[in-house]
């Protein structure tokens, strides 16, 4: 039945939805009471008395909604049917893409591969530390905010330690593109197998395609039985190493941790940050200094028209005035010729840079291009200074000087939840560079966060594009 425009439980209104699955289907709406937008995932009418599904559906808003961090889509309400309206979740609407979909355009830079890796990782060591194992780690799953955050969303497959299984004993639950070894092999899930399925996303976003394809038995008797093909020989070697760790075909050989991946995938991204920034930077010095040579003096691009000065196209000084003698007219004639010409390019090289510089007093949002005729704006970045100060001031401050803010969070016991750790890269850095803001979780992994789910198994995650 159409839904647009429905009133759920008199408060919550259905406008479009966003995306499906095989039990269920994401909504966006709204929240009447609050005034907010949300995402509202409805179970499919044929499952809303089937009571397996009905276990699983609860479940995710049971487990979903025990859970408090940046990096796990936060659950609002749950109500069971209400005919003619079928058993819904309310959630935070996340305005962004799913990983899934963002792969389609193909494979991601290293850097942003890593800040994937690095959140994930964080989100599932909350769930970790509360006892549970999503057990469906994939790209569909993974929600990414505009602001750069990413969210995992349906735990409606997750397994709480000591309770009873949503299934019949023997039956695989998972996507099998995703599934560790040893739970094809029949052992139960635990967050060694969540690392393994991240490791493959991983594994994902570096190459654009999954690591095995063909039927569904065959994938994942190739994930027990077959290494992955190797990475491209253009990811880095550190890159390289935590991807291989986390795919192991031994669970002991994996990293122990959700949280120790968090701080090496973050480490290794602020690293990549900050050599692409140097390389860049050193480009840009060297496009300049090499546009100097020949006689050449490249001035700013100060708008159309500017062009190329060299002392040729520069007029050369007169004869003195009367009754005024040059000693230089005596000595070294040549000389005198050229260094006055440099003179008159060293005078109009500061009056356009002057008239440069009051024309613009406000540093860009966006990175000028940059070429041989062109100078681009740079800004400071003290990051041992702004570590300690809150999150969302320290953004403000980056983003008056013009740079591209992402935001990532990580567990720490040396600063305060909500506060800076890092700022990378730190130093002179050019207006539009990308900057990265690692803010403090509490040790333990809970803290604030939103998103909303997808539309259940075999669905991309719901998004608010």
């Amino acid at each position: 039945m159409p839904y647009t425009s429905v009133m759920l439980a008199g408060r919550y209104r259905l406008d479009e939805p966003i995306a499906a699955g095989a039990i269920g289907e994401v909504w966006r709406g709204l929240d009447a009471v609050l005034e907010r937008p949300v995402a509202i995932k409805l179970l499919r009418a044929e499952y809303a008395h089937h009571a397996d599904t009905l276990a699983r559906f609860r479940a995710e808003a049971r487990h979903a909604g025990s859970l408090s961090h940046p990096g796990i889509a936060r659950v609002y309400d749950y109500s069971d049917a209400d005919p003619p309206h079928p058993p819904f979740l309310v959630l935070e609407l996340v305005d962004g893409p799913s990983l899934a979909r963002l792969l389609a355009g193909g494979p991601l830079d290293c850097a942003r591969v890593m800040d994937v890796v690095a959140q994930a990782a964080a989100g599932l060591y909350a769930a970790h530390r509360a006892g549970l194992v999503h057990r469906d780690i994939k790209p569909g799953n993974l929600l990414l905010s505009q602001d750069g955050l990413v969210k995992i969303t349906d735990f409606g497959i997750a397994h709480a330690a000591g309770s009873a299984p949503l299934t019949r004993t023997g039956t695989l639950i998972g996507t099998p593109a995703y599934l560790a070894p040893e739970r094809v092999a029949g052992a139960p899930a635990t967050p060694a197998s969540d690392l393994y399925s991240l490791g493959v996303v991983a594994y994902e976003c570096l190459v654009g395609v999954q690591p095995f394809s063909g039927n569904p038995v065959d994938v994942a008797a190739a994930h027990r039985d077959r290494p992955l093909p190797p990475l491209p020989a253009a990811v880095p070697g550190e890159v390289a190493a935590l991807v291989t760790e986390l795919t192991a075909k031994d669970p002991a050989a994996r990293p122990g941790r959700a949280d120790q991946v968090a701080a090496r995938a973050g480490l290794i991204r602020d690293s990549l940050i900050r050599d692409s920034t140097i390389r860049d930077s050193t480009i840009r010095d060297s496009t300049i200094r090499d546009s100097t040579t020949n006689g050449t003096v490249v001035l700013p691009d100060f708008g159309p028209g500017s062009l190329p000065v060299t002392l040729a196209d520069m007029p050369l000084p007169g004869p003195p005035p009367a009754g005024r003698r040059s000693r230089a007219r005596t000595g070294h004639p040549g000389r005198t010729a050229a260094l006055a010409a440099a003179g008159i390019v060293a005078v109009v090289l500061l009056g356009l840079l002057l008239a440069g510089a009051f024309r613009s007093k406000a540093p860009s949002a966006h990175a000028p291009k940059v070429g041989p005729s062109t100078v681009r704006t740079m800004v400071g970045v003290d990051g041992p200074s702004l570590a300690g100060q809150p999150v969302d001031s320290v953004r403000q401050q980056l983003r008056e000087l013009g740079l591209v803010v992402r935001v990532q969070w990580q567990p720490s016991d040396q600063q305060e939840p909500g506060t800076v750790v890092s700022v990378q890269p730190s130093g002179r850095v050019a207006a539009g560079t990308q900057v990265v803001v690692t803010g403090a979780l509490h040790p333990h992994g809970n803290g604030d966060g939103n998103g909303h789910g997808d539309g259940g198994d075999g669905g991309d995650g719901g998004s608010g594009n």
